[in-house]
């Protein structure tokens, strides 16, 4: 649905210019909840922008739906956006709201009263047609915002951080609300957050972004269980990234080994690193405890402390070298056990940078 190619967004001129996007390129595929991951200031809004016509980019080319768009003022794209503060009237009625802009695009007031009863009925709010907007919560807002933005029907619907005004109960009720939506109107989603959870919950798809680049593309599972790079294994969830020794590799596989130990098989992201010092990223779940003794034992460590989380518990565990990592437990052992840690092979990834 969405064709970004090598788009590049300055701000400025001359010595001056901000770059905020560099050669930027992404494929959306239509009718996904597609996510633009990142810390503040990493792009993700400004790219939302260039795809919604109000900013054009400084090189590079936009397509929808097979069309190039980079000519298009925002209101001939067939785009919608929801921003952060929902931008809805006031003093208008719930109906009212959903209806403007249909109003604005001259539609028959037959097909604008159809289409808001359809509307109403999508985000659960018919009983509150009447009501002033701001006689509703926060979360009613937010629905009908994203009735507002659906009603027209457009083919990408825009989703600038809609769920950080609300409270974290409520911002997880939305979170599934939002993905029925997408999922009952087919309408393609392009959703930008700074919650990595949000993110895995909701996405079919999820670009991570740093420092105006494209970090990684890919489902969830992949974002997750296969980062490509230190910065996406570092920014999704918790993880803990250790210095390795690369011997070589076996087929798609790399032969690495801690700290002089027997050498076992990891998955690389690329097999072009050579031979020498490596990152690799162990996720907290995937490390079994052993006695240290255990000639099984890839890692052995020191327990520092744990803390409690209800399903179970995190432990702080100092390595040989000194390198501090997590390792999440049922049981969590005294401080100062002296440890083995057996990981999960298939979980090991050893970074591309």
């Amino acid at each position: 649905m969405i064709n970004v190619r090598e788009v590049t967004k300055r701000f400025g001129i001359g010595a001056s210019a901000v770059t905020a996007l560099e050669t930027v390129s992404l494929d959306v595929p239509e009718g996904s909840f597609f996510t633009l991951l990142g810390p503040s200031g990493c792009g993700k809004t400004t790219l939302l922008r260039l795809i919604a016509g109000f900013e054009l980019p400084s090189e590079g080319e936009i397509a929808l739906d097979g069309q190039e768009i980079g000519h298009l003022p925002p209101h001939k794209r067939p785009v919608n956006t929801v921003f952060q503060n929902y931008a809805l009237f006031p003093h208008m009625t719930v109906a009212r709201n959903i209806g403007f802009g249909l109003e604005m695009l001259n539609r028959p007031k037959a097909e604008i009263a159809a289409a808001i009863d359809d509307m109403l009925n999508l985000v659960q709010m018919g009983e509150f047609a009447s009501r002033r907007v701001d006689q509703l919560s926060g979360g009613q807002q937010q629905r009908v915002a994203l009735a507002r933005a659906l009603a027209p029907r457009p083919k990408v619907l825009l989703l600038d951080e809609p769920l950080s005004a609300l409270d974290l109960k409520l911002r997880k009720g939305m979170q599934s609300e939002l993905k029925r939506l997408q999922s009952e109107t087919g309408i393609t989603f392009v959703f930008v957050t700074h919650d990595q959870g949000e993110a895995l919950a909701m996405s079919d798809q999820i670009a991570v972004m740093s420092a105006g680049r494209v970090q990684q593309v890919g489902t969830p599972q992949q974002i997750y269980t296969a980062p490509q790079s230190r910065f996406v294994a570092d920014f999704i969830g918790d993880t803990n990234i250790v210095a390795a020794d690369l011997l070589g590799y076996d087929g798609a596989q790399a032969r690495i080994s801690f700290f002089g130990g027997e050498p076992v098989l990891a998955n690389a992201a690329s097999d072009g690193l050579p031979p020498g010092v490596v990152y690799v990223a162990l996720r907290p779940e995937t490390l079994t405890v052993c006695a240290a003794s255990n000639a099984a034992a890839v890692l052995r460590g020191t327990v520092l402390d744990s803390s409690y989380f209800g399903a179970g518990s995190q432990m702080r565990v100092r390595l040989q070298n000194g390198t501090e990592i997590q390792v999440q437990v049922a049981e969590p052992s005294p401080a100062g056990s002296e440890i083995g840690l057996i990981p999960e092979t298939s979980m090991l990834h050893v970074l591309a940078d």
